[in-house]
């Protein structure tokens, strides 16, 4: 049951759909001596002219990368929830946005998310996840993904590298149970893609309309998701934070979810220009599951959408 609970804050959300960053050059002649490395390597994006004299290599496509405005959040920032299973809480969960670093010679915000049960359910389900995100701090999109999910008896790490130049995510997970099981692969993705964490950030920095249909695209482990967020209206919501002003959305899920969902995933989104997640609601397998604002801490500035504390 817990971790459906938990998987409601990695279904939010999303993963931008990348522009078309081509440009356009001219190709390049060279001779066979002067290449260095394996030939049968660069014949994958050469081709013959003439004779064997010479080769003509078609360069790679440089890649733009994106700058996104953002209005939305900042270092500090850390919000705390309550998860509640009908009326009893069953965890708490966090969102933060830890510091900024650098990888890959690009500085990027490190963004966590942990996730906690509480007594009782921990002497039945005992969770305690941790989730890195590290974004690029101009365009938002993802380096690097560390997901570390401790779930019972259930114990697995997924570590994600992504490289936009190669269209790739470069993963390997280590499952832990008699023995360690360690598994490396690759897989195609569009160049400046998102996890599920790093898509969230991205979504808050965008306005959002009443009636909108936002389509996108979401990498995890070994498949790309399609989703559709809608904007529906606006409400008023009562937290243990406080009463908001918010948007309400829901993410719809196209063929196979990330989890067996019973009903809709209705989220509500602070109506202002930080876009901070007050509530969260569900229907799984096991009943119903309320994802609560509790605290909000590091925003300098009372937000426009409070109406009252």
């Amino acid at each position: 049951m817990f971790k459906s609970i938990v998987l409601l804050f990695y279904i939010l959300l999303f993963s931008i759909i990348s522009p078309d960053t081509t440009q356009n050059q001219d190709s390049t002649t060279i001779k066979p001596d002067s290449v260095s490395g394996s030939m049968d390597s660069l014949l994958a994006d050469t081709m013959i002219v003439d004779d064997s004299s010479s080769i003509t290599v078609k360069p790679k496509p440089e890649l733009v990368y994106p700058i996104v405005e953002n209005n939305a959040f900042q270092i500090g920032e850390k919000l705390t929830f309550k998860v509640r299973y009908g009326f009893v809480r069953a965890g708490t969960a966090t969102m933060s946005v830890l510091k900024e670093t650098e990888l890959n010679g690009h500085p990027v915000y490190q963004i966590q998310t942990t996730a906690e049960s509480v007594s009782p359910f921990s002497w039945v389900y005992k969770v305690d996840d941790v989730v890195n995100s590290f974004i690029d701090k101009n365009g938002l999109f993802s380096w690097r993904f560390e997901k570390k999910l401790r779930e019972g008896s259930y114990k697995i790490d997924l570590l994600v590298d992504y490289l936009p130049e190669d269209s790739l995510a470069k993963i390997h997970t280590i499952r832990y149970k008699d023995e360690i099981e360690e598994k490396h692969y690759d897989v195609k993705v569009p160049p400046f893609a998102m996890d599920v964490l790093a898509s969230f950030y991205y979504i808050r920095t965008k306005p959002l309309r009443i009636g909108d249909i936002i389509s996108i695209v979401n990498h995890d482990n070994k498949k790309v998701y399609n989703l559709e967020i809608h904007v529906y209206m606006r409400e008023e919501i009562d937290t243990a934070a406080g009463t908001f002003r918010c948007l309400r959305v829901e993410p719809l899920l196209k063929g196979e979810g990330i989890f067996k969902q019973k009903g809709r995933l209705l989220v509500w989104l602070t109506d202002d220009q930080y876009k901070i997640p007050v509530q969260m609601t569900s229907e799984v397998a096991v009943g119903h599951i309320t994802t609560e604002l509790e605290k909000i801490e590091g925003i300098k500035h009372k937000l426009p959408s409070l109406i009252s504390e």
